[in-house]
């Protein structure tokens, strides 16, 4: 060990009983085994690999094609879309209650 402190997120959990074919209780027994780990691990790791995983990435594309979509015209020179956004944001500092451009 190299001293170092691995802490893990305590979240809640929920309990779920599924019912194995005798086959798929042994193949999940023997990876289970070969990997050093328990099957309920095995079990939490597939189901967050092949289930949620693509719903997440599913997820992220649908929000990237919308970003995508989005007609937001490109700076002809981005010196001047910088100068405009800096001035933006010297205008909104201006116009927050108790701030001022010092900030």
């Amino acid at each position: 060990m190299d001293g170092s402190l691995t802490l893990k997120r305590m979240t809640k959990t929920r309990k779920v009983q599924v019912t194995l074919e005798e086959a798929q209780y042994e193949t999940l027994a023997r990876i289970a085994q070969r990997d050093g780990k328990k099957m309920a691990a095995v079990v939490r790791e597939s189901i967050e690999r092949y289930c949620l995983a693509p719903e997440s990435k599913q997820a992220k594309r649908e929000a990237l094609e919308v970003l995508l979509s989005l007609a937001a015209p490109a700076p002809e020179d981005y010196r001047d879309w910088e100068r405009e956004y800096a001035a933006l944001k010297t205008e909104e500092k201006r116009s927050r209650p108790g701030k001022g451009a010092e900030d």
